[in-house]
């Protein structure tokens, strides 16, 4: 009995066994999930979103086959504000469950927008641009998209693959494989202790008895008419056990594991809950190259049209009337302050998704400029826009880190100290009345720019006693960027125009000038009198509302524009 008890055992072991082996093999995790595409709709643009690359939690890459390809990375919604009324295909994941599988959907977006080239454009991230094959890895934030065309006219490549790698995992053992092991060992042991036991039984017997007599053979008793007598004892238990046998691994069958395909259940990363920065630290160190090196040679040639590029508003009007004024000079020494693409020493991006979009960074070493860019449309360029010196010994409120980015304001806003359009108003008026000024316990006058001015328009009044001097400072109607700081305040870059007037009080006397006016006036004096226009580019920190802190000047760049005789105009 205990060698039939091991045999079933064993038996069952082995099926069992068979059973999760056969289950292990079939349930292998798949290393990889592949979603390919040839493009059957006819499009221009293509945009992939984030849900689509983030759809599987492993790394990813993409595959664009095709001829002159560009691959555009950035913000969706910034790809989607460039696209604009632009007509595209964007591609969806599509789950076939009956087959686990996937493929990519196109989905036509209809519109009747421009076309454009969007290669070099300063919204990307990452751009890339070549024929034959682009493979690169894919950034799954929830946020980031990615654009494919050519040249914005030609169709977009046919050929897309999106690939995820998934980890490396050992195939999982189904509990039925543990269970056939151990049946197949417990059937052995049971064997072999079977057979142990026989044997020392049959030695025993041997022993203590001697040789046995041969066994005589009884007859056969008749069988019973009312049928065989039921079975009793050890065998009885025979077929009882082949039956809890097999029953046993019809009921094991059953603990095989179930593999989850992992393609079945997609989920997308979520997208950030805040604004993100709309630039980034890369971005500005390649736009910043491109407009320093613009600058560049347009300050060798004296060249105000090729400013156009990367420079705009009051720092393209400042560089063109510099440019003038070195004409007429003619000395390499006074040619503008360069403009340093680096090193960075602060970068603060803001975070918004609209436009226009300001950009403040602080460059140089021991020389630091303020940098303003301003990017107008999501097609467009960043552009200088206005550049100043940091005051020597400023102390530079703390701003948002570059990874949170600033909040873009409007000039309205109700939480700053001063309305930034009442800046020029502030100044104009501390630099006329001094101590008198009504702003003196809002703005902060105790810096270089505003004790230079001031002494500048009070040696003119002392020695042009004979001549009716008039100063005027007055807030030029351009844009103001206005970012965020961490006190609840903001940093203001505005634009001011002084205009300095003099005339002489009695007929016969003139007004005599020298340096830079004289030379852009191309005389020593006037008899009718003067005018001259200076730019000045100023950066100023507003405190938020009910502070106990004054409106602070962070940054100035005076320039010279013109000079003109009175009676000439």
């Amino acid at each position: 009995m205990r060698f039939w008890l091991a045999f079933l055992m064993f038996v069952a072991g082995l099926v069992t066994g068979s059973i999760g082996l056969v289950n292990q093999f079939e349930n292998v995790p798949i290393t990889e999930i592949v979603a390919d595409k040839t493009l059957n709709q006819p499009t221009t643009y293509l945009f992939v979103p984030n849900s689509l690359v983030s759809s599987y939690d492993a790394p990813a890459t993409m595959e664009i086959r095709g001829r002159n390809v560009f691959v555009g990375e950035a913000r969706e919604s910034d790809i989607l504000a460039w696209l604009g009324e632009s007509p595209y295909v964007e591609l969806k994941l599509r789950l076939d469950v009956a087959s686990e599988t996937i493929d990519l959907a196109e989905i036509a977006r209809p519109g009747s927008g421009s076309l454009a080239d969007p290669f070099g454009g300063d919204i990307w991230r990452a751009e890339t641009k070549q024929s034959g094959l682009i493979t690169l890895p894919v950034v799954q934030d929830g946020e980031t998209g990615y654009l494919i065309a050519t040249d914005g006219l030609e169709q977009a490549p046919r050929e897309i693959r999106i690939a995820w790698d998934l980890p490396d995992e050992p195939a999982p053992v189904a509990p039925i494989t543990y269970v056939g092991l151990a049946l197949i060992s417990l059937g052995g042991l049971m064997g072999a202790w079977a057979a142990f036991s026989s044997i020392r039984r049959n030695r025993a017997m041997r022993s203590r008895n001697g040789p046995r007599p041969p066994r005589r053979r009884t007859p056969r008793r008749a069988s019973s008419q009312a049928g065989k007598n039921p079975r009793s004892g050890r065998r009885a238990l025979r077929p009882s056990a082949m039956v809890a046998a097999i029953t046993g691994i019809s009921l094991l069958t059953g603990c095989v594991a179930e593999y989850e395909n992992p393609i079945l259940t997609p989920t997308s990363v979520a997208a950030p809950q805040v604004i993100t920065p709309a630039i980034t630290r890369d971005q500005v160190e390649e736009i910043l190259a491109d407009i320093a090196l613009v600058v560049a040679q347009a300050d060798e040639n004296l060249d105000r049209e090729s400013l156009e590029v990367r420079v705009a508003g009051p720092a393209l009007d400042m560089r063109r009337f510099a440019y003038n004024l070195a004409r007429r000079i003619e000395n390499e020494d006074r040619r503008p302050e360069p403009i340093e693409a680096g090193p960075i020493q602060l970068f603060l991006p803001p975070a918004t998704d609209t436009w226009p979009r300001n950009v403040m960074v602080v460059t140089g070493e021991e020389n630091l400029q303020m940098l303003v860019l301003r990017q107008e449309d999501p097609r467009d360029s960043y552009k200088l826009f206005e550049y100043m010196a940091l005051l020597p010994g400023v102390d530079f409120p703390e701003v948002a880190s570059e990874q949170t980015g600033a909040s873009a304001l409007k000039v309205d806003n109700k939480f700053l100290m001063v309305s930034p359009l009442s800046l020029g108003e502030a100044v104009g008026d501390l630099l006329n009345s001094g101590g008198d000024s009504s702003w003196i316990g809002i703005v902060e006058r105790n810096n270089d720019y505003f004790l230079d001015i001031s002494a500048v328009q009070i040696g003119l009044a002392q020695r042009l006693a004979n001549a009716n001097l008039n100063f005027q400072h007055a807030q030029s109607e351009y844009p103001i960027p206005l970012l965020s700081t961490i006190d609840g305040g903001a940093l203001a870059a505005i634009y001011m125009i002084d205009t300095y007037t003099i005339i002489p009080k009695e007929p016969g006397d003139a007004v005599a000038i020298s340096g830079d006016e004289a030379i852009l006036l191309g005389t020593q004096g006037s008899a009718t009198g003067l005018e001259t226009r200076y730019g000045a580019m100023l950066l100023f920190h507003i405190p938020a509302s009910g502070s106990e802190a004054r409106v602070r000047l962070l940054g100035a760049t005076q320039q010279l524009l013109t000079a003109v005789a009175l009676g000439a105009q």
